[in-house]
């Protein structure tokens, strides 16, 4: 008995097969990232600047407060202006001191979104009470470096209420960085 694969929109198709059993396709691909900006219009890049007030100071803080979808963080670019360690963590609870708020730009000129959840700045934010995460990456500059690229291979997801902070080792440096992400939701695939 065989069974025969139609097309989905009713038009009559059927799929055709070689010599070798294998179906015959012309397909279009895309990365996640391209259909979730493309069609979810849910991609954003944050930019800060920011120079800590003393060694291992907490620079950047960003929340998840979406319900429907986590926080998939692709990468960063990073310009750093003095020798230091700017290092990541994953899950920092707490209050932030001397927080300035940022708004992520959204790569879809199309879109109306605005990215649902707190992102912050500031030259001491764990003067609060932030503490508790766990580091998850550390590049370590040994003298100042123009604006990279540092990919995070695994890729950092942020369910609702998660954070990610980012930490300076030496107050003599500036950060100027700009987190790549988007909203990703299990749907998606």
């Amino acid at each position: 008995m065989s069974i025969k694969i139609e097309d989905g929109k009713g038009q009559g198709y059927s799929v055709g097969v070689n010599s070798e059993n294998r179906i015959l396709t012309e397909s279009v691909s895309a990365s996640v990232e391209h259909h979730t900006n493309h069609h979810e219009k849910q991609a954003y890049n944050v930019y800060f600047e920011q120079s800590p007030t003393a060694n291992d100071d907490c620079i950047f803080y960003m929340v998840n407060n979406s319900s429907d979808a986590d926080i998939c963080i692709e990468g960063i670019w990073l310009d750093i202006s003095a020798a230091c360690d700017v290092y990541f963590k994953i899950n920092d609870k707490g209050t932030r001191g001397s927080a300035t708020a940022l708004t992520p730009a959204n790569l879809n000129g199309g879109s109306g979104h605005t990215a649902d959840g707190t992102f912050e700045k500031g030259a001491d934010l764990e003067s609060g009470t932030l503490s508790g995460g766990t580091e998850f990456q550390r590049f370590s500059v040994r003298a100042a470096i123009s604006t990279t690229s540092y990919n995070f291979e695994q890729d950092l997801i942020l369910p609702k209420n998660s954070t990610m902070t980012i930490y300076c080792s030496a107050s003599t440096a500036t950060v100027k960085g700009t987190v790549i992400f988007n909203f990703h939701s299990k749907e998606q695939g």
